[in-house]
This record gives C-alpha cells, structure tokens and sequence, in this order.
C-alpha cells in the first residue's frame, strides 16, 4: 500500500498470506479506504465505532469526524494495515477522546492498525487476536526499505503514550516481509496493560500486571521495610512476605537480569522524591499506593486498638483504612517528639499537637473532615525524619 507521511512514500501492512478469517492480502496496491462506521446496539449504553479494511489517505479525518462529540466510545478493529500518518491521526483521536479499542479473537490487526489499538486507553484483546507489528517501510524501484523518518514518528508517537523503549523496539524490530505478534504475555513483559478476554469473561490489568507494576510494587515495599518503618510500625512479616513475593512474580516474567534493569532506575526516583517530599509524606503515600491497588501494606488498623474505640473519631478512623497510615505517622511523631526532643522545645511542641488533637476531634466522625486535617498538619510535619 501506498501513502505520503511526512513527505516519503511510506508502507505499513503486513504482506502475507494464508491468515482466515477475511484477512486482506497484501501485494500491490490497495485502493479501498477502511470501511468506519458507528454502531448503536440495544441495551449497548458505550457506542461501538467499527474500523475493517486498509488505512488509507483520510481516514483520520474520516474517523475524527464520525466520533466528534462523543465522550466515549469502543473502537472495534480488524484491518491489514495502512497509512502512518493517518493511522497516527486515528490513535491520537482515540487517546484524547479517552475511547477503549479492541482486537476481537482470532481477528487480525497488523502494522498501522496496531498503532491505533496500542493508543486506547483501554485495550481488549485475546489470546487469539492476530495483533502483528513491523517497521516502516517505503517502495523503491519495487523493493521495500525500512523508512527511517517514518519509524522515528512512530517511536515518538509511542513515547507520548507512555510505553517503554523496550515496546517501542519491538513494534518496529521486523522487517518489511515479516511481523512480530503481540500476545498477552508478550504485552506484559513489555509494559502494556490489556483487558484479556476469554469469552464472556475478563481479565483486568490489576489480576494480571505487567512487569512494571510488579516493579513499583517491589521498589514501594522496599520503601515500607526501609524508612517507613519507623512513621508507619507495619508487621514486617507481612511487608517481607510481600516484598519477596513481587520480587519473584517479576523475575519469573522477564528473567533476572532484565527485572533488576527495571526496577534499579525506580529507586532513583525514590531518593529524588525523598528530597522533595521528605520520608513521612512519600511513605503515608506509598502506602496509600498500595493499598489502592488491593495489594498487601502489613498496615492494620490505625495506632491504637479498635476494640477500645469510644469516640465518633476513634470509630470512624477505625472503618476508614485511608487513614490508618496516617494516624500511626502522626502517633509515631508524637511519641517520638516526647521521648527525644528537649524539654523546653518538647512542652511547646505536645501544646501545639494537643490543639491539633481538639480540632481532629471536632471532625466527629466525618472521613472526609478527618483526611483533611491529617494532611494538612502532615505536611506541617514533613520536614521531621524519624531513625531507622
């Protein structure tokens, strides 16, 4: 197939034969545009906009057209392949629209239509679906050539949508007569959350985590076990067992090298945020962090036992999970600030923690009113960094 992106004549298609299924073969010119039509079903709340055929010359204005207006959207695609620069059209439209895509089983998205898949916010596929990538390429005198500008369009494209260089190389590794497919397992290794569909039944991201999920967790617990004892008092079985699990759950997915490639830059970041934040902001963070990922945290319940529990503020931080990482670090400051600092500055400093205290307590039992006041005197205290 022949197009212009960014003034060369750029190919991007699979050329192959014997796929089901009506997959389009390439060889020669293609002349009919993809067919992208909207689609209302009954009883269906989200619009489904359907892309079949080849990516031809405006099809990302066709596209943007048709889904102008709409808040969100599942985009259904089936096509060989096609135009880069309107495949790029079609992605970014996507992204920005916050609309989901999907490749259904055992239907094909080669080349330029897996760029547009990989640009959903949400991204369906399943163990089936033919999702193949190659480089970019341009016809010369009847031979194909890798297209060098195209290709770096293409990794700045996928740049911007967040993935790795690793994803980035392997969308663009093969060659013009032949593709890469990409699996579920394969997308988890490179970083790329998909919904993976057996069925009637779903699998999330947050069942299935790719390998950089599992290394932020592990570089988190590494934190918890760290510096964030002292403020938080976690079970250290619990954040061990954790930590040693995530520990294995990665290397098992890429292999030990390539797993500590991944998570050694993270702790990096992890010291550049411990000097802009300080420890007891980053760690009632990473906890919450955790948590919100339903992930272990060995942060049980707030400072104090809840079983002795008596006032509406003690029983609602007791049933607000949110808050317990943030009671303990004010505890942990409190007692802290008792048993080390001198007396004349101490006697000042409990003063100005028990008007702190009454005001807490006149939240009630209101969680919201609570979350508010703990942080703001949390950040009061950020500058405070507790021994190990």
């Amino acid at each position: 197939m022949r197009g212009t992106a960014l003034g060369i004549s750029v190919v991007l298609g699979a050329k192959w034969l014997g796929v089901a299924l009506g997959v389009l073969l390439y060889g020669g010119t293609i002349t009919k545009a993809a067919e992208i039509e909207k689609i209302d079903l009954p009883g269906v709340a989200v619009p489904l906009i359907s892309l079949r055929g080849p990516i031809e010359q405006g099809d990302g204005e066709k596209f943007s057209k048709l889904t102008d207006g709409l808040d969100r959207a599942s985009v259904i695609l089936k096509s060989p392949g096609g135009l880069v620069k309107e495949a790029l059209q079609i992605g970014a439209t996507i992204r920005m629209s916050g609309f989901s895509t999907m490749v259904a089983a055992d239907q094909e998205c080669f080349s330029a239509c897996g760029l547009i898949w990989v640009s959903g916010v949400r991204r369906y596929m399943s163990d089936t679906s033919l999702i193949g990538f190659h480089a970019a390429y341009r016809e010369e005198n009847g031979e194909y050539r890798e297209s060098g500008v195209a290709n770096a369009e293409i990794g700045s494209y996928l740049t911007h949508l967040g993935l790795r260089i690793e994803a980035i190389r392997y969308f663009t590794a093969a060659g013009p007569d032949d593709f890469l497919l990409l699996t579920p397992d394969r997308a988890r290794m490179l970083g790329i959350e998909t919904y993976r569909v057996d069925g009637g039944n779903i699998t999330t991201p947050s069942a299935n985590p790719t390998v950089d999920v599992y290394a932020d967790r592990f570089v988190s617990y590494s934190l918890l076990q760290s510096r964030c004892a002292p403020f938080l008092q976690p079970d250290p079985i619990a954040v061990k067992r954790a930590h040693e699990a995530t520990f294995a759950e990665g290397s098992q997915l890429v292999g030990g090298d390539k797993w500590i490639e991944l998570w050694t830059p993270l702790l990096d970041q992890v010291k550049s945020q411990l000097n802009e934040k300080g420890a007891l902001l980053l760690c009632v963070e990473t906890e919450a962090h955790l948590r919100g990922q339903g992930q272990e945290t060995g942060v049980e319940g707030p400072s104090f036992p809840c079983a002795d529990a008596a006032t509406p503020t003690e029983l609602s931080l007791c049933q607000t999970p949110e808050l317990w990482a943030k009671d303990r670090a004010m505890n942990s400051i409190y007692m802290w600030i008792r048993n080390n600092v001198e007396k004349s500055v101490r006697k000042r400093l409990l003063a100005v923690q028990r008007l702190w205290l009454k005001d807490r307590n006149n939240c009630g039992g209101d969680a919201s009113c609570l979350n508010a006041i703990y942080d703001q005197r949390l950040n009061e205290l950020r500058a405070i960094d507790l021994p190990s």
